[in-house]
C-alpha cells in the first residue's frame, strides 16, 4: 500500500532528458538524518535509491511528485530573482496529497534536495543534501504553506545559490519518502522515517543573457 510504501517512483510516459527550512520541524528532521550520514545515497543499496529522470512520478508516502524541470528562477511572479549576493534555483514539479488530510508545505520542501551544488548550502558545511527552502505555486508565486488533498498542484520548490558559484550545468536531485506509522511519543498516526527513495541528475536551466551581457 502506498503509505507503507515509502515511494516508488512510476514512469509518466514523458521524455527523459537529462534533466532553509531553517525552525521549521520537517527541515530539523532531514538535517538531522544528514548529519548522521543515513542521506547519502551512496550509501544505500542501488534497490532502495531509484534512478530518477524528468517525467517521472515518485511516491513520497504523504506525496506524489511528478518532476518536471531544474532551471534558474527568472520570470516566476512572487518569487525573489536573487540579487547581487544570490541566485534562486528552482525545481519545477507537480505535487499531489497522497491521503484525505492537508499536509504541510514545510513537509513537502523538506522532501526534495539538491546535492554537491556549489554555493548551496545548510548550516552545515555543505556536504549534505539541502532541503530546499520553500514552495511556491506556479500560477501566481504564493507561497503554498499547505497542500490539500484531490488537488494537483504545479509548484516551483527554490533554493539560493550564492552567486559567485556558477550556474550548475546539471545537479543532483533526491528525493526523501517517509512511512505512515503510530508515533512512539503521542500515538498518533505521522509520517515518520525520512529516507531517500529517489535521487538524479537533472540539467539546469539557466535564463538567456540579458541585452546588457550579450
Amino acid at each position: 500500500m502506498m503509505a507503507e510504501s515509502g515511494g516508488r517512483p512510476r514512469r509518466a510516459g514523458l521524455g527523459a532528458p537529462q534533466l532553509t527550512l531553517a525552525g521549521s520541524a520537517a527541515g530539523a528532521v532531514v538535517l538531522a538524518v544528514l548529519a548522521a550520514g543515513g542521506f547519502d545515497p551512496l550509501e544505500k543499496p542501488e534497490t532502495d535509491i531509484a534512478p530518477l529522470a524528468a517525467g517521472e512520478t515518485v511516491d513520497l508516502g504523504p506525496f506524489e511528485l511528478t518532476v518536471d524541470r531544474l532551471r534558474v528562477v527568472d520570470e516566476l511572479p512572487g518569487i525573489s530573482e536573487g540579487d547581487d549576493d544570490t541566485r534562486v534555483l528552482a525545481l519545477v514539479a507537480t505535487v499531489e496529497a497522497t491521503g484525505t488530510a492537508t499536509e504541510y508545505g514545510a513537509l513537502l520542501s523538506g522532501s526534495v534536495a539538491l546535492d554537491g551544488v556549489p554555493g548551496v548550502t545548510a548550516d552545515g558545511d555543505g556536504s549534505e543534501p539541502v532541503p530546499a527552502d520553500a514552495v511556491h505555486v506556479m500560477a501566481d508565486g504564493t507561497r503554498l504553506d499547505a497542500v490539500q488533498p484531490g488537488l494537483e498542484y504545479e509548484v516551483a520548490l527554490v533554493w539560493e545559490q550564492d552567486a559567485r558559484a556558477d550556474v550548475p550545468a546539471e545537479a543532483r536531485l533526491v528525493l526523501v519518502g517517509r512511512t505512515l506509522r503510530e508515533s512512539s511519543i503521542d500515538h498518533t498516526q505521522e509520517w515518520l522515517d525520512p529516507l531517500p527513495v529517489a535521487a538524479g541528475d537533472l540539467e539546469v536551466t539557466a535564463p538567456p543573457p540579458s541585452e546588457d551581457e550579450s
